[in-house]
């Protein structure tokens, strides 16, 4: 049987998909400034057209990365928090998903880097990544309030708090593992995540 032709829209998608691959790999391998148009699409396998195709310059290629790792590491979370009974559940599922993580973390870790120290020289990057944290914490503790309904662990720290301790733990452990992997305490994300969610 003959295979079946794609449609331009399954060829687009695949060259957009193409590129955005290439890019987060030149990116976490070479910086923002050393992964070049010409050297993303190289690497892509397309020419420099087909990158003006799908995108108006690299650093609108830079934000689609950054808004797709934010959207869907925390579409995970709210994923896990919606399939949970208790906070405890919680606790466990998300010490689970942060384990099957962590060992693929490296690249990740060099983007996040990377995009921290572009949104620090860049005023109108910094609104947009800021504005998409924002976003992030909002659906978090949007979850975390449908899942504790009114009782909540901590006295101290509303949903929305919590939301940020739960962003900022795992990419602050993360970072650090990158550097000296041997120093970080075991069980250190489960055992915080316990003290700041279980009373």
């Amino acid at each position: 049987m003959m295979n079946r032709r794609m449609t331009q829209e399954e060829r687009r998608y695949e060259t957009r998909q193409a590129l955005l691959g290439a890019a987060m790999e030149l990116f976490a391998q070479m910086g923002f400034h050393g992964a070049s148009i010409d050297k993303i699409s190289e690497k892509a396998g397309y020419s420099k057209g087909a990158f003006y195709a799908h995108f108006d310059s690299k650093e609108s290629l830079f934000l689609t990365i950054l808004q797709q790792q934010m959207e869907g590491y925390v579409n995970d979370i709210e994923s896990i928090l919606v399939q949970q009974a208790s906070i405890e559940d919680f606790v466990i599922a998300m010490n689970q998903y942060y384990e099957k993580r962590k060992n693929l973390e490296q690249s990740s870790c060099l983007l996040n880097i990377e995009f921290l120290l572009y949104a620090m020289r860049d005023p109108s990057i910094k609104e947009k990544w800021s504005n998409l944290i924002q976003a992030s914490v909002d659906q978090i503790a949007s979850g975390i309030k449908k899942l504790l309904g009114d009782v909540y662990p901590s006295k101290e720290l509303t949903p929305e708090e919590l939301a940020w301790a739960i962003l900022s733990l795992e990419k602050g452990i993360s970072i650090y593992s990158f550097i000296r992997q041997d120093q970080i305490p075991s069980k250190l994300y489960e055992k915080t995540l316990k003290d700041l969610l279980i009373c």
